[in-house]
């Protein structure tokens, strides 16, 4: 009788056990094909994003958004173009946001009445934009610490300016002129219409 009632629990916990097992089993495969459909909705809006992206993009020629200048009256500009396009393929609203927002930040931490100088080029296959402070006294002038800053306005600028440069398979970035003084410079991919054969 005791052998029989030993049998009996025995054959009991491997039944639970086995249950246990098969439920495990049945909540990770609910799991993975939860995971598998999330997965299929994220990949799904990232080809609408680009494909919206796409529609949304063409070529721009950065030397006209160059020309913008929010804050004029309070530093001066020095704009220096090529005669020859910079062109991009890109969103003209995020370009134009992304130079604003660099002119914005200029005006911002730069001295009244200093220069701020803003050069456009086609280098490498990149269309570059470098922005700097003519009046700088400091080797890091204030610009150029735009991502760096603590200030939770200048951070959250910076991050869109790099956030839409990254759309554009670009970045922003600190870098120093001929000169040693730092300043920011914007590198996106030149559109092949301004690639010389």
């Amino acid at each position: 009788m005791y052998s029989g009632h030993l049998g009996f629990v025995i054959a009991a916990a491997i039944a639970l056990g086995l249950a246990g097992v098969v439920a495990m089993m049945g909540s990770l495969f609910i799991a993975n094909m939860r995971e598998s459909v999330r997965a299929r909705n994220v990949a799904q809006q990232a080809r609408n994003d680009a494909q919206q992206k796409m529609l949304a993009s063409s070529v721009q020629d950065l030397r006209p958004l160059l020309g913008a200048t929010p804050g004029a009256e309070r530093i001066c500009f020095d704009i220096q173009l090529p005669s020859e396009a910079v062109p991009v393929f890109g969103i003209r609203e995020e370009l134009c946001e992304l130079l604003s927002q660099v002119a914005v930040h200029a005006t911002s931490v730069m001295s009244a009445g200093a220069t701020l100088q803003v050069c456009a080029r086609v280098e490498s296959g990149h269309a570059v934009v470098h922005w700097r402070d003519l009046h700088a006294e400091d080797v890091r002038p204030p610009l150029a610490r735009f991502f760096d800053a603590l200030d939770a306005a200048t951070q959250a600028s910076a991050r869109v300016c790099e956030r839409i440069a990254s759309r554009h398979g670009g970045r922003i970035y600190s870098a120093p002129h001929a000169d040693g003084a730092l300043g920011l410079t914007l590198r996106l991919p030149l559109h092949p219409s301004g690639i010389a054969p």
